[in-house]
């Protein structure tokens, strides 16, 4: 393409080509910026603004023009050694921030988040925490966890994974333009236009269908980098005047500012909507100037503060979100007011600026002194130790301790087994409670493995939703367990009533979907599932079924029978299917099992059981439906009518509503005993 001719009145002052090789002052200002909108945002207002979408453009704008400059020179491009370089400038900043983590969390954090923060570290540290997240945002079993101190690593791994493919992209264009003589504007601009295109358009579906796993979906990302790649392409042929450049430019920075205001970017991005902070930083820069003249706002984005804050920039956002999360866990607070917010601010500021200091820039030093291909693989394999050595010790040390620890449950946790045998409570004072807070995101009862034989289905919805024990074929009785999280923890009970008499057990689950047909579940798919999975219970027709039928409720409202479960029971009985009906387990306002690890004395957490369940069973108006068999385990859940958080050593509640599996498994002789003579 043939550069546009400069004027007197453009904001460019020289020529375009030569105006888009060269050092852009403001566009360090509009990092600034971005970052202030990002700080801000997630300090005061607990929302996201639009900040992060500026620097995935602007960092595929600066990818993309270091390597369009040199695609058809004399010293083209080294696609490998420029990648180790990229990751090189990244690596031991967000290295050295891991680690800062690492510490922190080991200081003052409980030990119910190390799991989760270990295994973010890992992800983070290879760049794919996103796909994590996106796992996370989806999950019913992980929307109890805290904010985590490593979630803001979701847009650095998705920048890793935009710069592996770019450089791969641009290596590919730069093959083509030396290769058959092509103008390297065109080569790029046709490459990135289809990526722009096609992840566009997958954005706006995803973010549609499934926009909590679109936000960290890169696919649904890429179209923001090639939106950066383009401008570098474009900025020779965009002739502003210098009204026409000081309206555009005002126009973005004033749109960028008040982004986070208008719209929910957390909840809308990254579809259609993300146009919006993509489009003002491209006016921003399409309107800016290397030498900042003009009536437009490069002038101030070029000031002094706004340089030194942009340089800081990557490595301010890489600090102040774990020292926001960690302040709000410190304090056990979910706001940080104003004056903790300035104090947050201020010491993420010194961070940022210590960590620029003494790590950035000497490597940055380093690069200039030393041109040798093995530098950036030295730093980079140096970075990952950093981080790998620690996190992997750490992990193995508390591996050896969990398995000591269960080696010795059997005499030192007996659980429900002190309500049936009092001689069990004597228990050594220094044995730990079971489980131990690095193992509570193991206490999901599972099963052996998805569904088989006739209770495998090819209907989409059920996928993941269904599991059964092994030896299937062989047992003498199937038991399936169908509904929510409250039928899928009692399963646990179940299992070894199942093993020890030697019968199968399916498992059809989802979370926050009850067997409750009229009462509103978790998402807008409930429905849709529920009634495949009766269908496929009716068609297969199994010895029992087991779910639950009440609802408990920690605040003023009585437990009451789940709304349509007697929809439910009159599909059974009409299929000739025996229900056993389980009573709900109370639930509380806080979390016991956090309470119970924090208190001196476990019992300071306890309630009473009238707090959360009614007087009677409400399910005992439904004790003469013809094959329905009433289970309440409430005696082994609230003895005395006391709801305790730790019985015969082990917590029996995992958060504020959920029995932990190490606790229900103990429940299995109280409920075979319930169960009717049929089964057996």
């Amino acid at each position: 393409m043939t550069p546009a001719p400069a004027t007197s009145s453009s904001p460019l002052a020289v020529d375009g080509e030569g105006a888009r090789w060269a050092y852009r002052a403001d566009i360090d200002g509009l990092r600034a910026v971005a970052i202030l909108l990002v700080v801000s945002y997630h300090v005061w207002f607990g929302r996201v603004s639009g900040g992060v979408d500026v620097f995935l453009m602007l960092s595929a704008f600066f990818l993309t023009r270091g390597f369009l400059r040199r695609m058809a020179g004399p010293s083209p491009v080294r696609p490998v050694t420029h990648l180790l370089g990229i990751f090189r400038r990244l690596l031991p900043a967000a290295a050295v921030t891991l680690v800062g983590v690492l510490v922190t969390v080991w200081l003052v954090y409980p030990e119910t988040a190390w799991r989760a923060v270990w295994e973010q570290t890992w992800a983070s540290l290879f760049y794919v925490q996103n796909t994590l997240l996106a796992v996370d945002a989806v999950d019913y079993y992980a929307r109890s966890q805290a904010l985590s101190p490593l979630q803001h690593f979701w847009s650095m791994s998705v920048q890793g994974q935009a710069f592996v493919l770019w450089v791969v992209l641009l290596a590919a264009c730069q093959w083509i333009v030396r290769r058959r003589g092509v103008s390297a504007d065109r080569v790029v601009g046709v490459v990135f236009g289809t990526v722009f295109v096609l992840s566009f358009v997958y954005s706006v579906i995803r973010t549609a269908t499934a926009q909590q796993a679109a936000y960290f979906d890169t696919g649904a990302r890429l179209w923001e980098f090639a939106a950066g790649s383009l401008l570098v392409v474009a900025l020779p042929h965009l002739r502003l005047g210098r009204v026409a450049g000081a309206v555009v430019g005002w126009t973005g920075l004033a749109a960028l500012l008040v982004l986070g205001m208008v719209l929910d970017v957390r909840g809308g991005f990254p579809g259609f909507l993300a146009l919006w902070p993509v489009l003002c930083a491209a006016a921003i820069v399409a309107a800016g100037a290397p030498d900042g003249r003009g009536a437009g706002p490069a002038r101030m984005l070029a000031s002094r503060p706004l340089r030194a804050l942009g340089r800081n920039a990557y490595a301010l956002y890489l600090v102040h979100w774990p020292v926001l999360i960690t302040f709000l866990v410190v304090n056990d607070r979910e706001e940080v007011g104003v004056v903790g917010g300035i104090g947050i601010v201020a010491l993420s500021l010194l961070l940022a600026r210590v960590l620029t200091r003494v790590v950035d820039a000497p490597l940055r030093g380093w690069r200039r002194s030393d041109r040798s291909p093995l530098v950036p693989l030295a730093i980079v394999a140096a970075a990952v130790s950093v981080v790998a050595l620690p996190v992997g010790a750490w992990q193995a040390t508390t591996w050896a301790r969990e398995r000591a620890v269960e080696a010795r449950a059997t005499v030192m946790n007996p659980g429900a087994g002190v309500l049936r045998d009092p001689a069990l409570a004597e228990i050594p004072a220094d044995a730990p409670v079971l489980p131990l807070p690095t193992l509570l995101e193991a206490e999901w009862q599972q099963s052996d493995r998805g569904c088989t034989g006739e209770w495998e289905t090819q209907t989409a919805i059920l996928n993941g939703t269904c599991g059964e024990t092994e030896h299937i074929t062989r047992a003498r009785r199937t038991v399936a367990v169908i509904g929510d999280s409250h039928a899928q923890q009692i399963s646990a009970a179940l299992f070894p009533a199942a093993a020890d008499n030697g019968w199968a057990v399916v498992s059809l689950i989802k979370g926050g979907c009850s067997m409750g047909l009229d009462e509103p579940g978790l998402d807008d798919q409930c429905d849709q599932w529920r009634e495949e999975s009766l269908e496929l219970v009716e068609r297969v027709r199994p010895d029992a079924v087991l779910t639950v039928l009440t609802r408990s409720d920690p605040g003023e409202d009585d437990e009451q029978l789940r709304p349509g479960i007697e929809r439910f029971l009159d599909r059974m009985q009409d299929a000739g299917i025996p229900v056993l009906g389980v009573r709900d387990n109370p639930r509380f306002a806080y979390d016991m099992f956090e309470c119970v690890i924090g208190a001196e004395d476990p019992r300071d957490c306890a309630a009473p059981r009238s707090a959360s369940l009614a007087d009677r069973n409400p399910a005992e108006v439904l004790a003469d439906r013809p094959g329905l068999s009433l289970l309440d385990l409430t005696p082994w859940i609230c003895p005395d009518d006391l709801c305790v958080g730790v019985i015969g050593n082990v917590a029996v509640y995992r958060d504020d509503n959920h029995l932990t599996r190490s606790y229900a498994r103990t429940l299995a002789p109280n409920l075979s005993e319930q169960l009717p003579e049929r089964l057996g």
